[in-house]
């Protein structure tokens, strides 16, 4: 069929306003990257990040996606979710931007006095506890763990939590490997977000719900020994990560971390995964319900660090946060690419709010308090 004159003049019309609008969403710097892929408006960003983003942010394919598409080159430093927050010694230095790993940390940011002028969540984690396969076995049939798919396992937390709390030993559990007391080991909750997630995540469950500042003192004593009983604790999540892996089922029974931990490892390490994968003494990712979702909200400081929220939010960034290192998106769901890692789900269901800062200030000053003591 012929086109006439008029059809052909709207085709062009059209086409000059679609590339109008599009010229107008454009920045310079975004249309020289299109043009000769390289943005026209390169500047450096530093800032602290939590330990769990270190493989993330120093990708190759990542750096070098941001310093194309976006013109940024990032220099990460790693420090505590916690403390980049509330210290005066780090968030003084004067960093563009902050990135921790819990929506509360934006409150607690604000009410220590940190410039934030733009915060959003870039990725999505669940807290989870892992462990090795002799330990979730014998939980299995203590009824405390429950494969509900091939390699799904869910947990009971707060009947283990109990287990913690009234001493019992692991022998008592049918672990008879492992001597003393059960233990469950997390990151330092005054220091790293991992610590700072569980313990918001016990105060809830011990008060079968979501924790208030009227009901959270009757708690306090009970989580404070809980985190006691830990003895040293880690102040990235990222250490205590390689102490489980190092340490092993003897050491590191059972730890506190953050889905992607695994699912980064797996991607990251197949050969050794292929390894271990069969082996009795595997690692094992045992998910909580309910558990509560690690955001990891970006704050921006300044007006260039906005264009690092920008970035992140990139869909081809988004599509490596998941692929090869398991962050889940903003909504909490898996990305698009198919992992082919067994057991982990496509989305989780049984999702609890944190307790809002003031209940979390409590929780951490009756930490505080005991370690002056």
């Amino acid at each position: 069929m012929g086109i006439n004159r008029r059809q052909m003049g709207l085709g062009l019309l059209a086409t000059g306003i679609g590339g109008t609008a599009a010229y107008s969403l454009l920045s310079d710097g975004d249309l020289a990257a299109l043009v000769t892929g390289q943005h026209a408006d390169p500047i450096d960003l530093w800032g602290f990040i939590g330990g769990e983003k270190a493989d993330f942010i120093r990708n190759p394919q990542v750096v070098a996606h941001l310093k194309r598409a976006h013109g940024l080159t990032i220099d990460a430093r790693r420090a505590g979710s916690v403390e980049m927050v509330s210290e005066q010694q780090i968030f003084g230095q004067g960093p563009d931007f902050l990135w921790p790993s819990s929506s509360v940390m934006v409150e607690m940011a604000r009410q220590h006095g940190v410039p934030v002028r733009r915060d959003q969540v870039i990725f999505n984690s669940p807290i989870v506890l892992y462990s090795w396969l002799p330990i979730v076995q014998a939980l299995m049939a203590e009824g405390i763990v429950e494969e509900r798919k091939p390699d799904f396992f869910v947990v009971d937390l707060k009947r283990l939590i109990e287990a913690v709390i009234e001493g019992r030993s692991w022998a008592s559990l049918g672990v008879d490997r492992l001597y003393g007391q059960v233990i469950i080991n997390a990151t330092d909750p005054t220091k790293s977000n991992s610590g700072f997630m569980f313990a918001g995540l016990v105060a809830n469950l011990l008060s079968d719900g979501v924790a208030t500042t009227d009901g959270i003192g009757r708690h306090l004593d009970a989580i404070d020994h809980l985190f006691e009983r830990m003895g040293y604790k880690e102040h990235s999540s990222g250490k205590l990560w390689n102490s489980y892996l190092n340490e092993g089922m003897g050491g590191k029974p059972l730890v506190i971390g953050y889905e992607n931990q695994l699912i980064e490892f797996v991607l990251g390490q197949p050969d050794s995964w292929s390894r271990i994968r069969t082996s009795p003494m595997r690692p094992v990712a045992l998910y909580p319900e309910p558990t509560v979702y690690s955001a990891h909200p970006l704050l921006s400081l300044n007006q260039n660090a906005d264009r690092l929220i920008a970035a992140l939010k990139d869909p081809v960034i988004q599509d490596m946060a998941w692929s090869d290192h398991g962050f889940r998106g903003q909504l909490g769901g898996a990305g698009n690419a198919d992992l082919g890692i067994p057991g982990v789900p496509s989305q989780l269901d049984l999702i609890a709010p944190m307790p809002d800062a003031r209940v979390m200030v409590a929780v951490l000053d009756s930490m505080r308090s005991l370690s002056t003591l």
